[in-house]
């Protein structure tokens, strides 16, 4: 690319050189410029319908050097005032011997703070062409049977300094500028090639480029256009694509040969020698970057290419995750429109050390090229490969992928077409991007997730069960981050379809996406999936500016017991449930979703049980209260569970804490409400349920607890979601007449303990028992 650029930039001067040297040839001759300028002004208005101007004097210097000074100079683009070239002075050292026998030789050229813009347009066409001359022409446009068709033109020496040229590509999307230009040239129009030194700072938009720049070489160049450049060295140091603190060094030669005006063709041949590249740097996560390509030799001539076997190697990033890379493409010729290569190799390997990730892979297939038109074809096309993620555990995947894809630069356009295997997964991927937008569609037979980097069976319970704030925030891994930074660069609009989903032990059928990104929103909606008896549908949203995601899921008819034990990793209630939920959260990284989580969520439950505790019978032990403090606290038990027909609550969430004020449970027997609040990044729960008994206890203290119909009892909830403690507050007991019940039902009790005779003993344990009754 860099070539590229300075090969337009050289260009562009080369033909305001030619435009000035060849008109003030004309007025050497008479040793009287000035008299000439304003016909050169006009002859550049009639012919080129181009603004030149002048606004100082031309001096001539007839003692040696023999010079000729223009001062400020300033030339407009084709009928139009805008700026084509400016120099705030151009100074022609030149060969009066030379000129007597009609030959211009300029012994040096210099300009100062030149000011060039390079323009091209979608159809290829720069806005300096019309100061060139033709192939086998003469300098200055002048056609066969001019006078100046006969001059010959040296340009020994060229230098500039200062200079800034502006480059705008519509072809290729090129955009920069190139600023503190300077470049010493010898032999323009000599036999035998001089020595050439360029240097600029080049700061570009398209491509993202801001890195200095240094070519020396020996250059042999001619208005007619041919150039060599032989034995050069390119040296490039910056930030490029991406890439920071990139130093990299292209060095060969080149031949290009423009074909003779008598052919009738445009272009010419090019021979390239010795081509190597070595390049270094870092990523936007400072990890290291390496590249090395050598190309032995190529030739285009004509619509015939013909090139020497290319290898290159790449490595990218730090160990342990390091990545090798390895390119090779064998010899080839043919048509350049439809150059085929085969087979064409790249192979890819990542090395495993300390349990980190390791991959193999090799892509192969035939390429054809068309060199003209920038564009590419992949045919059968096999990646296959293992992948085997982190962990001493861990077992390989494999995969073999078959397709095929293409790709145009001048239209930006791919496409591509892959189906085969990945694991235990059958898939089928298909798309096409225009302009950097991809649109795509991925059909996936089975894929579980819980089988990917380092999970076992079981792993995903365990884990689900492990208190999130235990991992401190520097724990996520940063290929999450990274793969967070491609989706937001993606202008993306893709369906997916997955025939069966197993993630966290949950098994889900037919899940159904539809994901659009524009660069500021990435949105998945819809999205549906089915399992457990109903349905989920809803949509998620990631706002990358502030890194703000919302969900907003409604769930209908699903068993809720295995999703509660996936995801919390405790099996602690049952039932049939419909959902709403619709919340927010910050961040990028999983591990901060909870803290920041904001909404609510709504839940009503059918025909279920919450598991820990039994409330039936809790009050079936009524008539049995305990001694020595009323209040009784036991820890949760999963052999004891409240069933329920209905149940419903609503959760306000703010940080991860959601809180709520109208808990509901219905059974035959009970009545409960409650209240209470749950903190999720803490995986700790305070709730407090309101049990009334309704109904009839059926057993053995049923007809007992039957006289106390219409009591709640307060129950306390509290503690880890792993072990919480139940607290039964027969001292908040309220209904009426509730305190002479159970103060009688106390006494019968320890009448029975104590026996009639010590009645002072049990007046004591009584009045110890009934402690904080009534508060």
């Amino acid at each position: 690319m860099g070539a590229k650029l300075i090969r337009f930039a050289v260009a562009a001067l080369l033909a305001l050189f030619i435009l000035v040297v060849g008109g003030a040839g004309l007025m050497l001759l008479a040793f009287n410029p000035n008299q000439y300028k304003a016909a050169l002004i006009n002859a550049v208005q009639e012919r080129y319908h181009r603004t030149l101007a002048l606004p100082g004097t031309l001096e001539l210097h007839l003692f040696p050097p023999f010079t000729l000074r223009t001062g400020p100079m300033r030339l407009s683009e084709p009928g139009s005032s805008a700026l084509f070239a400016q120099a705030s002075d151009m100074r022609l050292h030149l060969d009066f011997l030379a000129l007597l026998r009609r030959r211009l030789v300029v012994d040096r050229i210099a300009l100062d703070a030149p000011h060039v813009v390079v323009q091209r347009d979608a159809n290829g066409q720069f806005n300096f062409n019309d100061l060139l001359p033709p192939a086998g022409g003469a300098p200055g446009g002048s056609t066969p049977g001019e006078a100046p068709s006969h001059m010959a033109l040296v340009v020994r020496n060229l230098s500039i300094s200062g200079g800034d040229v502006t480059l705008n590509d519509g072809r290729t999307g090129i955009e920069g500028r190139l600023t503190g230009l300077n470049l010493t040239v010898d032999g323009f129009g000599d036999a035998v090639p001089g020595p050439m030194r360029l240097s600029a700072r080049a700061v570009f938009v398209k491509p993202s480029l801001n890195a200095s720049i240094d070519l020396k070489g020996q250059l042999q160049a001619t208005p007619q256009g041919a150039v060599q450049l032989h034995d050069f060295m390119l040296r490039c140091d910056g930030s490029m694509l991406g890439v920071k603190q990139l130093l990299s060094n292209v060095s060969g030669s080149l031949d290009y040969m423009p074909f003779p005006a008598a052919s009738g063709r445009a272009g010419g041949s090019l021979k390239v020698r010795g081509l190597l590249i070595k390049a270094q740097g870092q990523n936007g996560r400072g990890q290291p970057l390496q590249f090395d390509a050598s190309l032995p030799a190529l030739s285009w001539a004509a619509d015939r290419l013909e090139t020497a076997a290319l290898t290159a190697q790449a490595l990218f990033g730090a160990a342990p995750t390091t990545v090798h890379m390895d390119l090779h493409v064998p010899a080839a010729s043919g048509p350049a429109e439809a150059l085929r290569l085969a087979p064409v190799e790249l192979g890819v390997q990542q090395g495993a050390y300390g349990g980190a990730s390791a991959l193999q892979a090799r892509l192969a297939g035939s390429l054809s090229i068309n060199v003209p038109a920038m564009s590419a074809v992949l045919d059968a096309g096999s990646l296959q490969g293992s992948w085997r993620p982190a962990g001493a555990s861990a077992k390989p995947v494999d995969f073999a992928l078959q397709g095929h894809a293409a790709y145009a630069l001048a239209a930006r356009t791919s496409s591509f077409d892959v189906a085969g295997r990945a694991g235990a997964s059958q898939l089928t991927l298909r798309g096409s991007s225009l302009k950097n937008a991809i649109t795509m569609s991925a059909t996936v037979d089975r894929l579980d997730i819980d089988a990917r980097p380092g999970t076992e069976p079981g792993a995903a319970k365990a884990q689900a069960g492990k208190p999130p704030m235990a991992e401190p925030a520097a724990a996520a891994p940063s290929t999450d981050m990274a793969h967070m930074d491609l989706l937001k660069a993606l202008d993306l609009d893709a369906e997916l379809d997955v025939g069966a989903l197993r993630v966290k032990g949950m098994e889900w059928r037919h899940v159904q996406a539809h994901v659009h990104g524009d660069g500021n929103v990435l949105t998945v909606e819809p999205f549906s999936m089915q399992g457990y008896g109903g349905t989920v549908n809803g949509s998620v949203q990631l706002q990358w500016k502030d890194a703000r995601i919302t969900f907003a899921q409604v769930a209908r008819n699903v068993q809720i017991e295995p999703i509660v034990e996936a995801l919390s990793g405790h099996d602690a209630l049952q039932g049939v449930a419909d959902a709403s939920i619709d919340v927010t959260s910050r961040g990028l990284a999983p591990v901060n979703w909870l803290r920041e989580l904001d909404g609510r969520v709504q839940l009503k439950l059918s025909n279920g049980a919450v598991k820990g505790f039994d409330l039936e019978r809790t009050l079936r032990l009524a008539g049995s209260l305990p001694l020595g403090g009323l209040d009784r606290v036991t820890p949760a038990s999963g052999e004891l569970r409240t069933t329920f027909s209905a149940a419903s609550a609503r959760f306000d969430l703010a940080r991860g804490v959601a809180t709520s004020h109208d808990i509901a449970l219905q059974s035959p027997l009970l009545h409960v409400t409650g209240h209470g609040v749950v903190d999720l990044p803490a995986q700790t729960l305070d709730m407090t349920l309101s049990p009334t008994l309704t109904g009839k206890l059926p057993g053995e203290g049923g007809a007992r607890a039957a006289e106390l119909q219409g009591l709640r009892v307060p129950v306390r909830v509290s503690g880890p979601f792993a072990q919480p403690v139940i607290a039964v507050l027969w001292s908040r007991a309220a209904a009426p007449g509730a305190e002479n019940l159970l103060k009688q039902r106390a006494e019968q009790a320890l009448r029975k303990r104590f026996g009639p005779r010590d009645e002072e003993k049990l007046r004591e344990q009584l009045q110890k028992g009934l402690r904080g009754l009534g508060r």
